[in-house]
């Protein structure tokens, strides 16, 4: 049965350039239209009048030094054509596997039974450079225990097939949005025509041997990437092991896209605005539903598998962590997610953005012109980029997605809530083959392990995207060309650091602002109060999109 509401009626998903988000961001000019016989403007096929790429090549023709860009997440795909020779195999590291760390080589000879070879990782690891950090004497001694034993450590060398392609889903997606870059393989046996051909110039039909790969780009496909693997257990060591590491690598961009389990600062606290207006009597029920829900929260399980000793040392650890990170964040810009709650404050160590430090929360908008129905927003949020949406369900706002085929099986209304329009814009981007990716995949092909030189038979190589996490990578991405161009124009050896890094990029950004291929500008939404938009763009979007022809402008300017 229809809704009868033709303001939510099923509306056909239009086609949309696959990588709208760079012409979104200022990495690529785009032109949208013409409009389409339907008479709408046709987003899929855009002319391309030119790049960020080739400002900065046509300003240092001779420059080749790439920046580099440490990823803090869950492993990348070494394996993946659009990524492995942007990956920095020799310095990734896993700290998930092995407290000192765990590298890998890839050999088609592999076996898993062959021994393992030990290796230190942190040799020479200090805090020289940092400047102050602020530590307590505790802290001081805390860290100073923790360093001594990761420069006196070994970790080990893994001879595989493979490295993180069995969990490496989150950080493959990220890393293809940051340094992707287009790929081509040569087919094992150009005699096997492929399913898929292209036609030659002089008409001929020739086998394809990159049938399953795009031309596909992230924000600096001239980059490159540290890919550093960390968990999500309650370990501030792991974390303290990850940032120095990549400092000590000299990373020029340290990207975050997910919060670090701080059993403190993680903790989104809930806020007034979620219970507004319990004490007027039409809301004493749900005054009361809070109560019972509340009461019936059952207390905590006899075993936490959490649980930790009674002792001063583990805050001691975490005081360090948040430290640390503001510190490193000063020399090499930290770029963090904002998380995805939907909520008025931002996730850690997001939420210790300040005016004083290189930390960067971002926060994710839509082709709309709307906050990504998701993302988190408020007062700490630095800046916004693109990318995918989420519906909205509440009193004070509806938001539908219309191209959902079941959609006219339910009646909407939105009461005295504001209606704000989906999208169903996604980002592409790269993606592990087979079972492990997002994709998934098909059988039998689906389940092929490992996975190298799997041509993207089944499970492919991209997925769609989104989240604060997608949006921080593209800024990571952005904050990359800037280093490049920085690089470019004062040497191989010179850096950007974290504050002058975090200024260039907001002064690149537009509260006001439309994120292509769209025309409206960035626009506030009522999502826990009605009377939020009176707070302000700076509140939803911080200093608004960012433009990364502006941010790449700025750095080659005379």
């Amino acid at each position: 049965m229809a809704n009868g509401n033709t303001q939510f009626s099923f509306q056909h998903p239009q086609s949309y350039y696959y990588l709208w988000h760079l012409a979104a961001l200022g990495v690529i000019d785009a032109t949208f239209g013409p409009l389409t016989p339907g008479g709408e403007v046709d987003y899929s096929s855009p002319t391309i009048n030119g790049t960020v790429w080739d400002t900065i090549s046509e300003a240092f023709p001779a420059a080749t030094a790439p920046a580099t860009v440490a990823l803090i997440d869950v492993g990348v795909s070494r394996s993946h054509p659009n990524l492995k020779s942007r990956l920095d195999a020799v310095k990734s590291i896993d700290l998930v596997s092995h407290p000192y760390g765990a590298k890998y080589v890839a050999a088609p000879a592999a076996s898993p039974y062959d021994p393992e070879v030990k290796a230190a990782f942190f040799a020479g690891i200090s805090t020289a450079g940092l400047g102050t950090l602020n530590l307590t004497g505790p802290e001081t001694a805390y860290l100073g225990s923790l360093i001594a034993e990761l420069a006196a450590s070994e970790g080990v060398l893994h001879t595989l097939i493979e490295g993180d392609e069995t969990f490496g889903s989150h950080g493959t997606a990220v890393a293809g949005l940051v340094v992707g870059e287009p790929a081509a393989t040569v087919a094992p046996n150009p005699a096997i025509a492929l399913p898929d051909v292209l036609i030659s110039d002089d008409g001929t039909a020739v086998p394809n041997p990159n049938r399953n790969m795009l031309p596909y780009f992230g924000v600096d496909p001239l980059s490159r990437l540290i890919s550093i693997r960390t968990g999500f257990e309650q370990q501030p060591d792991q974390f303290i092991a990850a940032f120095l590491y990549a400092f000590a690598n000299g990373a020029d961009v340290i990207l975050l896209p997910r919060g670090i389990p701080d059993p403190v600062r993680s903790v989104l606290n809930a806020k007034p605005e979620l219970s507004q207006d319990l004490d007027d009597r039409a809301n004493w029920e749900r005054a009361d539903l809070f109560a019972r829900l509340e009461e019936a929260t059952p207390p905590a399980s006899e075993i936490r598998p959490h649980a930790v000793g009674k002792t001063g040392n583990r805050e001691i650890a975490w005081n360090t962590l948040a430290k640390l990170i503001v510190a490193i964040s000063r020399k090499v810009p930290v770029i963090c997610a904002a998380g995805n709650d939907g909520e008025s404050q931002l996730i850690y160590p997001a939420n210790l953005a300040a005016a004083n430090n290189g930390i960067i929360a971002v926060g994710a908008v839509t082709p709309h012109g709307y906050r990504s129905g998701y993302s988190n927003y408020g007062a700490k949020l630095t800046l916004v980029a693109p990318s995918d949406d989420f519906e909205i369900y509440t009193r004070h706002q509806l938001r539908v997605d219309r191209t959902d085929p079941m959609v006219d099986q339910h009646y909407y209304h939105p009461g005295k809530g504001k209606v704000t329009p989906h999208s169903h814009f996604s980002l592409l981007t790269t993606d592990p083959p087979g079972t492990f990716g997002y994709a998934g995949g098909s059988d039998p092909y689906s389940s092929i392990l490992p996975p190298l030189d799997n041509q993207g038979i089944g499970g492919g190589y991209y997925t769609t995207f989104g989240g604060t996490s997608g949006a921080a990578a593209l800024v990571a991405g952005v904050a990359a060309l800037t280093a490049r161009a920085h690089k470019a124009k004062h040497g191989a050896a010179a850096k950007l650091d974290g504050l002058a890094s975090k200024a260039n990029l907001i002064a690149a950004c537009d509260q006001n602002a439309s994120v292509k291929p769209g025309t409206t500008p960035l626009t506030q939404d009522p999502m826990n109060a009605d009377n939020e938009p009176a707070k302000g763009k700076t509140y939803f979007f911080g200093a608004g999109l960012l433009d990364a022809g502006k941010a790449v402008a700025a750095i080659l300017a005379p």
